[in-house]
């Protein structure tokens, strides 16, 4: 069976506002956008970074994001690549992997890699937003820190 223009375009139009989620989540934890980051979270959302365990809703995340560095007193990126989407109604789960870029003697080097595995659901406003984020981390750059300011001049 054919599905509906309207249910491919609303599958099309749920994927692309998962994404934006997603890439949301680098952005403003990067840049430290924090209304932004808190609203990527349902209230009761979990987070789970290799370094800190599990944080458990959106007051302690958003207290989380208060401690992690932003730009421009320290500059990195989150990057988010291929995200695989798999929606069931108002549900989402996605595995993606992603990379941490830093600055090491003002060169883009990677810091970390791995993998994200995500639950997502469709909010009563209609965004899509993290109940669970799990960060798996696969490799961790050894020794050497990276640049403590902003960018290289």
């Amino acid at each position: 069976m054919i599905a509906s223009i309207e249910s491919r375009l609303q599958l099309l139009e749920d994927e692309r506002e998962i994404q934006r989620t997603l890439h949301m989540y680098g952005h403003a934890l990067d840049y430290g956008y924090e209304a932004q980051f808190v609203d990527c979270w349902t209230e009761d959302a979990e987070l789970f970074w290799p370094a800190s365990g599990i944080i458990r809703g959106r007051v302690a995340i958003q207290a989380a994001f208060r401690q992690h560095s932003h730009a421009p007193a320290v500059v990195h990126k989150h990057l988010v690549i291929d995200p695989l989407i798999t929606i069931q109604g108002d549900r989402a789960s996605v595995d993606s992997m992603f990379a941490r870029l830093d600055p090491y003697d003002g060169v883009p080097k990677i810091r970390a890699f791995g993998r994200y595995r995500d639950i997502l659901v469709r909010c009563a406003d209609g965004r899509w937003r993290f109940v669970e984020r799990r960060a798996e981390l696969e490799a961790r750059r050894a020794g050497g820190q990276p640049d403590a300011g902003g960018p290289a001049s």
